[in-house]
């Protein structure tokens, strides 16, 4: 008796899903200005990801019989031991940086894991070009590369949702053109690798596959359902769309407000040194709730504890003309984010770029879902087809891939454990 194939059923509910989430979040943002509790949709994505994920590999144990002239040797160029291990190393410290920073707002080096892995990203597609275009590329390695391949670009989307690369303008748009791009040579790929259009030999005909059901370009082999694969092509296509708007509605607002945070650290005028009543111009930045400087203690640049906001917006003393509804009378500063001329525009969230939390939403959880189940996928179709590699740990392409991965996990966690010591601390209230 044939087992029910759960692999399809599981991606159209997770692709539905997401439909249903995104939709309901471009309605309540045009509905309502303010609509925080939109947060959790990430959470439920990442849980229904995850959910669905682990139960489409209750068809592992489908698979029927290996058929004559199956691949049993891959490049380990393409997917050796080291290049592996490099994916997950990548992947987990990109996780780990990212979810901990929900929970500070110290500088981290996601940046550089994050520019790690769009070299080895680029780099692993490159190396799966290049044969395809020479008709070299053999069954094994064309779809167990793109198994890497999604890992890789499921997790470049991690760090584009932490304010350090949305700041890098540059960076936003390199990330997401190498997750583009890594999505096309998939779909390429595999639709190669279903037409029979790659190179055969008399012991590599042949291939099977466990991507949320197996499949396979053997002739004879049991389960072969294709459509679970192109499902989660287009759901992962839309997840691209999704957060490809997020960082590019955003990047500009982060850089601009990086920018003018480095330029304009606090720094209080004489009268505020002096105890005296401050000027206009004073550069604190009060807390809202205890009124005082949150860099520098001193305390608020007027005498009322409480702002009374004003209906309507006034002329700065500057000259120039406050944005905002809510000025206090006396200090003509917002008492929203507590500067004159300067509230919506570069702040984020009425904090400075210094003072934010280094991750901005909880899309990254789907994306680290997402990369998690693809690396399963392939460590579980090697295990089960018993591939072998074609060459050593030492060889030159996962030696090189395993040293980017390194270099970029000891610098992140450098910083992230110098973050720890007081005097960085020190540092960063100082600059903030």
């Amino acid at each position: 008796m044939t087992a029910f194939p759960v692999g399809f059923p599981t991606i159209v509910v997770l692709a539905g899903c997401k439909i249903i989430l995104i939709a309901l979040e471009i309605l309540l943002r045009w509905k309502l200005k303010e609509a925080v509790f939109l947060i959790w949709f990430g959470y439920i994505s990442a849980f229904l990801a995850l959910v669905l994920g682990c139960v489409s590999f209750v068809g592992v144990h489908d698979k029927g019989p290996d058929e004559a002239g199956q691949c049993e040797n891959a490049d380990a160029d393409i997917v050796g031991d080291g290049v592996r291990a490099a994916a997950w190393t990548q992947v987990g410290i990109l996780f780990f940086i990212t979810f901990t920073g929900i929970f500070h707002f110290y500088k981290t080096a996601v940046k550089e894991i994050g520019g790690g892995l769009i070299i080895t990203h680029v780099s692993l597609a490159i190396a799966l070009l290049v044969p395809l275009a020479r008709r070299e590329l053999s069954p094994i390695d064309a779809v167990l590369g793109s198994l890497i391949l999604d890992a890789q670009g499921n997790s470049l989307s991690i760090q584009l949702v932490t304010k350090e690369t949305l700041a890098a303008r540059w960076q936003v748009a390199i990330a997401l053109m190498a997750q583009l791009l890594g999505l096309v040579i998939e779909g390429v790929l595999v639709g190669s690798f279903t037409a029979n259009l790659l190179r055969n030999t008399d012991n590599c005909r042949c291939f099977s596959v466990f991507w949320w059901a197996w499949f396979s370009n053997c002739p004879s082999v049991s389960p072969n359902d294709t459509g679970p694969f192109w499902i989660y092509f287009g759901y992962r296509f839309i997840n691209i769309v999704h957060g490809s708007f997020f960082a590019i509605t955003r990047t500009k607002v982060f850089d601009d407000a990086d920018k003018w945070d480095r330029e304009n650290p606090c720094d209080p005028c004489h009268k505020c040194r002096e105890g005296e009543r401050p000027s206009a111009f004073c550069k604190c930045h009060p807390c809202k709730g205890c009124g005082c400087c949150r860099v520098c203690g001193r305390t608020k640049r007027c005498e009322h504890r409480q702002h009374q906001p004003l209906a309507l917006a006034s002329a700065a003393p500057n000259g120039r003309l406050v944005r905002s509804v809510n000025i206090c009378p006396d200090c003509c500063r917002c008492t929203k984010c507590g500067y004159s001329d300067l509230c919506d525009q570069v702040l984020l969230s009425g904090d400075r770029f210094s003072e934010a939390p280094v991750t901005v939403s909880s899309n990254f959880l789907e994306n680290s879902v997402l990369a998690l189940l693809s690396m399963v996928s392939a460590e579980v179709t090697m295990n089960v087809n018993m591939v072998q590699k074609t060459s050593p740990l030492y060889s030159v392409g996962q030696i090189t891939a395993l040293l980017i991965a390194l270099g970029t996990t000891a610098r992140g966690l450098w910083v992230f454990l110098y973050m720890f010591d007081g005097r960085t601390r020190k540092y960063w209230a100082t600059i903030s």
